[in-house]
């Protein structure tokens, strides 16, 4: 993989769990979360300057909201965040499909629904589900059958829904068909894209560039691979930390790569010299990205 830049760090706030990073190309901006440090982050471009909104509970992933707002999907529930004043406005009818599951890593589509993995509180069961929420608010659940469910992303075409499952080192691709705007795209049937070979590392967040090639986040393996839309590796992307979470591609032209990383358990010994850990990374990468998709309330 050819870079034009070296890893920059652009936000001095680190976090203890960085994830879900999102571009907003309406205000120029990155917006991250801290799942241990219960807080939302932005990014401003112009100013170069972080801001940090403190939430009650622990986040799972973001989305963007066609108003303005973000949708923040909490491990139990789903709340609009007014991105001014960070005011939270809960929404208690989305919930996991059952209480021995928490929300995780999710997207949005194209039709703008929102997808959300999820994964077993207790981390011993193969529970989990992909929930789909649509613009009334209404669900469907398809299940993954994954301890920990990650990586929600879409191909450019949208007929393919990516996923990754952490525990078993694999992505999978599901088949999507065509559905309208109110009844959603349906998952059809899933196949493995890529298991990852033996070198160190899980799966974790993953996003999609302009040519169908998959970026996933190589968890404890400190890199980011990249496969081909067949699932060939065809890069690495050496990083300077070793828990890399998730990725995303921003700017003004969708050609950096944003990379959130993760530093917990604070004790644990592969970053005691890790200077970089829990930072927000940027790389200039010769591939371009695909906007990002907002989530479209709709009120009867």
């Amino acid at each position: 993989m050819k870079l034009r830049s070296k890893v920059v760090e652009i936000s001095t706030q680190k976090c203890v769990l960085g994830e879900s990073p999102l571009w907003c190309a309406a205000e120029s901006a990155l917006y991250w979360i801290d799942v241990i440090g219960l807080a939302v982050l932005r990014w401003d471009m112009a100013s170069q300057m972080t801001r940090r909104f403190t939430l009650p509970k622990p986040p799972a992933s973001i989305f963007i909201n066609e108003t303005g707002s973000l949708l923040v999907a909490m491990r139990g529930s789903l709340a609009f965040m007014d991105t001014t004043s960070g005011d939270l406005s809960a929404l208690p009818l989305v919930l996991p499909p059952s209480t021995n599951e928490r929300f995780n890593d999710g997207r949005c589509d194209h039709r703008g629904h929102i997808w959300i993995s999820t994964m077993d509180r207790a981390l011993k069961s193969n529970i989990g589900s992909l929930v789909r929420v649509d613009s009334r608010l209404n669900t469907a659940v398809s299940p993954t059958h994954a301890i920990l469910g990650n990586g929600v992303c879409f191909s450019p075409e949208n007929d393919s829904l990516y996923f990754s499952d952490t525990f078993e080192r694999t992505l999978y691709r599901y088949e999507l068909s065509a559905g309208d705007t109110t009844s959603g795209d349906r998952l059809g049937k899933r196949h493995v894209f890529a298991r990852l070979d033996g070198d160190a590392g899980r799966p974790d967040g993953c996003t999609v560039d302009g040519e169908g090639c998959l970026w996933s986040a190589r968890v404890g393996g400190g890199r980011i691979d990249r496969y081909s839309p067949d699932g060939r590796l065809v890069d690495v992307l050496e990083l300077p930390v070793s828990h890399p979470t998730h990725c995303t591609f921003g700017g003004p032209d969708l050609k950096t790569l944003f990379v959130t990383s993760s530093r917990y358990p604070p004790d644990k010994p592969a970053f005691a010299n890790e200077a970089a850990a829990g930072a927000l990374l940027a790389y200039q990468v010769d591939a371009q990205g695909l906007p990002e998709h907002r989530f479209i309330p709709k009120h009867d």
